[in-house]
């Protein structure tokens, strides 16, 4: 069995255990339920991707964050320095569990609160996908320099998160337009909304062009404060 593939086991096994899922599946439940009799299949369109930004995208990057600050307490993060694991395995283990239950996340929250609704399906998933890999790679990289859970929210966490879901806001047409686009995360945003209504070719290019920028930046920044805030191996 390759290094990955033990490490994705390995990360699999420990976030269940940890709690992480059932944690995942409960707040998609409630944000479903809120769309479902709050707010209706109606306002779809507008609503989804809010919903998306704001519940999806803080528990990936709290997941994320959780993870390592708990391999540091536990003294992991110390034993895998003399282990065969690399940065570039670590991140990317974790980058692949986190975000493919993003996506599971996403799934149950469209369809408890939206189902039937008709919507294209391609640029949805982008969007969650995305979405889910820039939440875990900001919350990873953020809190390679944190020993605690709370240092890591306070203040952080905390306005980190209020910049990121700003883009909500573009949404009801608040605010200046240009704004919104100087933030990482209205490109997931805006795919996501193109899963329920059209984008012109400008916005396409944008989110395409925003998402892939931001994740290639985002991996570089966190793999290099691992290397060298924790210590891991570049290569073996």
């Amino acid at each position: 069995m390759s290094v990955l593939a033990a490490t994705l086991k390995l990360d699999v096994r420990l976030q269940a255990r940890s709690k992480l899922y059932v944690i995942g599946i409960v707040v998609s439940l409630m944000s479903g339920l809120i769309g479902r009799f709050m707010i209706g299949p109606r306002y779809a369109s507008v609503a989804l991707p809010i919903l998306y930004l704001l519940s999806l995208g803080g528990t990936t990057y709290v997941f994320g964050a959780s993870t390592v600050i708990a391999e540091k307490s536990q003294g992991t993060l110390r034993a895998l320095r003399t282990s065969p694991l690399t940065v570039n395995a670590y991140l990317a283990s974790k980058l692949l569990t986190l975000t493919a239950f993003a996506g599971l996340e996403g799934a149950l929250l469209h369809a408890v609160g939206f189902g039937g609704v008709a919507f294209n399906p391609l640029p949805l998933v982008a969007g969650v996908l995305v979405l889910g890999s820039l939440y875990t790679l900001l919350g990873m990289g953020q809190v390679a320099s944190q020993s605690s859970f709370t240092a890591f929210l306070f203040p952080g966490a905390m306005l980190v998160t209020m910049v990121a879901q700003l883009p909500a806001l573009s949404a009801f047409d608040i605010g200046p337009t240009a704004l919104w686009y100087c933030v990482p995360t209205q490109g997931p945003f805006l795919l996501i909304r193109a899963a329920f209504q059209p984008l012109a070719t400008w916005q396409w290019i944008y989110a395409v062009t925003m998402s892939s920028v931001t994740i290639v930046a985002l991996a570089w920044w966190a793999r290099r404060r691992f290397i060298r805030l924790i210590g891991l191996q570049v290569r073996r």
